[in-house]
């Protein structure tokens, strides 16, 4: 591979690649020139343009984990992988339509201020101190991927380079420009190297596809319709009991995680809240979903045709799912036209493009949670340059932190699906966290002490879960889970435990209340109201009839697709119909007296989200 590799890479490619690398620097460090407090530092003074939401938000989300680690997964597991972007699409409408708006009416500047105003500071401050935690996580996963994926092409350049010179090389560039600009810098430089990774992507899409082992799109697609046996890697849909990806776990858990990444994250959610107007976030939203539905087509489908290439050359066997990006690199790009220095333009923007947004998140959190609430009790109150300089400082020695645990604690010659592992061990802490924001959502108030119990109590209770399952549940169960249980079910199951904690508390809070002799009347029917929201009274509600009915109507789809897939060229079609006609009625419902229809389109974008979603269910019953 070594000597493949520097015949491959040539002046060309070295020069593309080190005027992107300036280009994003110098964009990072100009964006951020003007920075002069705290709002312009965490938020970007409010005044991002859609554009720009929708690029950063693509760009945080597909980091090398994605470019890298989902072409592996496809290579390794199939297209199911693609449940990961397929089932973001309807988390990101509950973004647009149910948390930003309750985020942006408050002025939010994290997310645990929503919790603090809920539940109290403890609240907020648990919250945000998990958040540093999962950050730590993945940011010392998207360093290491990142590193190694880059490692061999630096190699072979002739630079005599090591693994930890790489980690320090990304982490030192990446917090050069996010200190200097803060959210500006962050969110201008997503949207370069979102194009970046659009180009790299659809390239190397083109190039594997097109190659003879696989004959083309109707070819490739018709070889693994014509596999049998489950080995069909386009099949959506695996064994409730297989070991990565059951459909049942996709369609329950992995859900679930979506919910939590897109609307209670953090480094997700802050440049909506960046955004001008909660119009012009909500329609960077819209685009940022539509890119999300190109993944699976540049990444997971190409790890697919890169295990056709490698079936058919007899070495499918010996490549590892992480370095099924480079390898295939040097198999398909032919040499001399700068290609190589498109494709690895567009790793260098998935790794800098997560990394930023993280480590400045991570910055906010402290500033804000953590230190300006310490100097508040010290009777010492921070102006907007002294806000901005401790998110600064915070930022380099968070950095140096996940530099080190990435050099020390991560194995660069691993085997695993990095991806699926940065998922499993993450995923302990987010149920509880998601069912605290919903509570909050539907303003039922319990007791902090409760709040905080439930939240550092359900990770214990996830961590247990999979001792419980191997020697508590019946055989048949394990026939059909499969013998270990997976983590997207033990997230399902983690969530509802998370549920049944805070809805007794409630109960019993609720019961205490009412007989109390010194509580008012009105404010004890009040509660009771807010508690009957959570208790199903709700139903009667006409729009929740309706979003109850088509999560029926889903799943008997799904059902019906998975049990009779012959039929699912009419079911993707129906689903497709189903949403678009659904989003119309919406839109025209909403329509002012004397509103003609033109101007209503133009002005509501509830008609635009159908499109999204009824794209996405075309995909699930589809494949």
């Amino acid at each position: 591979m070594a000597n493949q590799l520097s015949v491959m890479i040539a002046s060309i490619d070295i020069l593309f690649f080190i005027c992107t690398f300036l280009l994003v620097l110098s964009v990072g460090m100009y964006a951020g020139r003007k920075e002069s407090s705290s709002s312009d530092y965490f938020l970007g003074g409010r005044s991002l343009p859609w554009w720009g939401i929708a690029g950063s938000l693509f760009g945080t989300n597909i980091s090398a984990n994605h470019l890298v680690g989902m072409l592996g997964i496809g290579f390794s597991v199939g297209f199911a992988q693609s449940h990961y972007e397929f089932g973001s699409i309807p988390a990101i409408v509950l973004l647009a339509f149910v948390f930003l708006p309750l985020f942006r009416r408050k002025k939010f500047y994290t997310l645990s201020q929503f919790l603090q105003g809920k539940f109290g500071a403890t609240a907020g401050r648990i919250y945000s101190g998990i958040s540093l935690i999962l950050i730590t996580i993945q940011l010392t996963g998207a360093l290491y991927i990142g590193a190694r994926s880059f490692l061999p092409f630096l190699k072979d350049t002739g630079i005599n380079i090591t693994y930890t010179e790489v980690v320090i090389w990304i982490a030192f560039t990446s917090t050069i420009y996010t200190w200097f600009g803060g959210l500006k810098s962050v969110v201008y430089t997503d949207v370069i190297q979102t194009v970046l990774i659009l180009a790299s992507g659809i390239l190397l899409a083109y190039l594997s596809i097109t190659r003879p082992e696989v004959g083309g799109i109707f070819e490739f697609l018709a070889k693994e319709e014509s596999r049998v046996d489950g080995l069909n890697k386009m099949n959506l849909y695996l064994p409730s009991n297989h070991p990565t990806l059951p459909w049942t776990g996709a369609l329950s858990g992995l859900f679930l995680l979506h919910i939590f990444y897109w609307n209670t994250n953090q480094y997700v959610v802050q440049r909506t809240l960046g955004g001008k107007s909660l119009r012009e976030a909500r329609f960077g939203i819209l685009v940022g979903g539509l890119l999300k539905l190109t993944v699976p087509f540049f990444s997971i489908l190409t790890g697919v045709a890169a295990f056709q290439i490698w079936t058919a050359l007899g070495s499918a066997t010996e490549i590892a799912p992480d370095e099924a990006f480079s390898k295939l690199v040097v198999l398909v790009v032919p040499l001399g036209y700068g290609l190589i220095g498109v494709i690895l333009a567009g790793l260098l923007g998935a790794i800098f493009s997560s990394i930023d947004s993280m480590l400045h998140s991570a910055a906010t959190l402290f500033t804000i949670d953590f230190y300006k609430p310490f100097k508040v009790r010290m009777n010492q109150k921070l102006s907007d340059r002294e806000e901005m300089n401790s998110g600064r400082i915070f930022l380099i020695i968070f950095s140096c932190l996940v530099t080190i645990l990435a050099i020390l604690f991560v194995d660069p010659n691993s085997k695993k699906n990095f991806f699926i592992e940065l998922s499993n061990q993450s995923s302990h802490f987010t149920p509880a966290l998601l069912v605290v924001f919903l509570f909050g959502i539907l303003n039922i108030k319990i007791d902090s002490r409760m709040i905080c119990v439930t939240i550092l109590l359900t990770p214990v209770f996830s961590f247990l879960l999979p001792f419980l399952y191997s020697y508590i549940s019946p055989n048949f169960i394990k026939q059909t889970f499969g013998d270990e249980l997976n983590f997207l079910h033990r997230v399902f199951f983690s969530f509802h435990f998370a549920i049944v904690i805070l809805s007794f508390a409630a109960y019993i809070q609720y019961r205490n209340t009412k007989g109390s002799p010194d509580t008012n009347t009105q404010k004890t029917e009040t509660y009771n109201g807010k508690l009957q929201i959570f208790y199903f009274r709700s139903i009667a509600k006409p729009s929740v009839r309706y979003w109850i009915l088509f999560l029926l109507i889903f799943l008997g789809l799904i059902t019906t697709r998975i049990q009779i897939p012959e039929i699912k060229i009419y079911l993707s079609i129906a689903g497709f119909l189903m949403f678009l006609i659904f989003s119309f009625f919406i839109t025209i419902r909403k329509r002012m007296p004397n509103q003609n229809l033109v101007t209503l389109f133009r002005k509501r974008d509830e008609w635009l989200y159908g499109i999204l979603l009824g794209t996405t269910f075309f995909f699930y019953l589809w494949f």
